[in-house]
């Protein structure tokens, strides 16, 4: 990776840096979006940009640039990193602030990041998950407190785990850095409230009508171990099958038929997607 830009300027990855007095560092007090970069085209960008503004407003932080500033801005990071297949991450900070709790003018932070996609064998036989306990503040935003994913990353590796999901003793939630989907007696149920919205979801939703009935309500821890398929939708691993929830099987604990209707569904929905952005190009 060897550009990023800072406020607007592009600069050197490697040099590119932040006074030690923003608000991000300070007091984790930011907002961010991640998208993946597919054969040169950033994947669902317009959705990224209209959250990202949603989550600023949400922490009453103003952009300093307006979305086509901020487009522009990435394709052209994307060029001149030569990016195919990458990552790139906006994070809009709280600003320096003189007594490390005001915030000032905003930073804004543009930069690529690598990205390793899940092994395949995840998508053939399903994935794990851990559960715990945990409400986020502010789920509508997508914030840079990240504190509990990361401290459960060393024992979701332990535990074979690919993502830790967030209840509050009754109801399920969310993933740690995924939305959280079940499938019940042939209806997709997902949550509508108290969740980040998200944009892998928001697209799978789309392509699933045409599958299966939609739900979006709550769901209850015991709905989720009773859950005839269970999925996860994210960024970096789009549309993913989960069969084993902490030490219980996912019903036969095989990929069920609607999850593998709905991934592929989804791949077809994306390559029809890069597709046109390609000839837009």
């Amino acid at each position: 990776m060897k550009y990023a830009s800072i406020n607007g300027t592009i600069i050197e990855h490697d040099k590119a840096s932040l006074h030690i007095s923003d608000l991000g560092l300070r007091r984790g007090y930011a907002v961010f979006e991640f998208f993946r970069v597919l054969r040169g085209v950033p994947v669902f960008l317009e959705d990224h940009l209209e959250r990202f503004e949603r989550s600023a407003r949400l922490l009453e932080l103003t952009p300093p640039f307006g979305r086509e500033k901020l487009e522009a801005l990435i394709r052209e990071l994307i060029e001149l990193n030569d990016l195919r297949e990458a990552g790139l991450q906006m994070l809009l900070t709280g600003g320096y602030s003189p007594d490390a709790f005001t915030p000032g003018p905003p930073n804004l932070i543009i930069a690529p990041i690598a990205v390793t996609p899940p092994p395949a064998h995840l998508y053939q036989q399903g994935g794990k998950v851990i559960l715990h306990k945990n409400l986020r503040e502010l789920p509508e935003a997508k914030t840079t407190d990240y504190l509990i994913a990361v401290k459960l990353a060393k024992r979701m590796r332990a535990e074979g785990a690919t993502e830790v999901i967030y209840h509050d003793g009754e109801t399920v939630y969310e993933g740690g850095r995924s939305s959280l989907l079940i499938v019940q007696q042939g209806t997709l149920v997902t949550a509508q409230a108290g969740v980040l919205p998200g944009i892998t979801r928001k697209h799978l939703l789309e392509v699933a009508r045409s599958i299966l009935p939609i739900q979006e309500r709550p769901i209850t821890l015991s709905e989720l171990y009773s859950a005839d398929e269970v999925l996860l939708t994210g960024a970096t691993r789009q549309v993913m099958p989960i069969t084993q929830i902490e030490d219980k099987m996912v019903a036969d604990g095989k990929v069920g038929p609607y999850s593998q209707q709905l991934m592929k569904a989804f791949q077809e929905h994306l390559e029809a997607y890069l597709n046109r952005r390609a000839v837009l190009r």
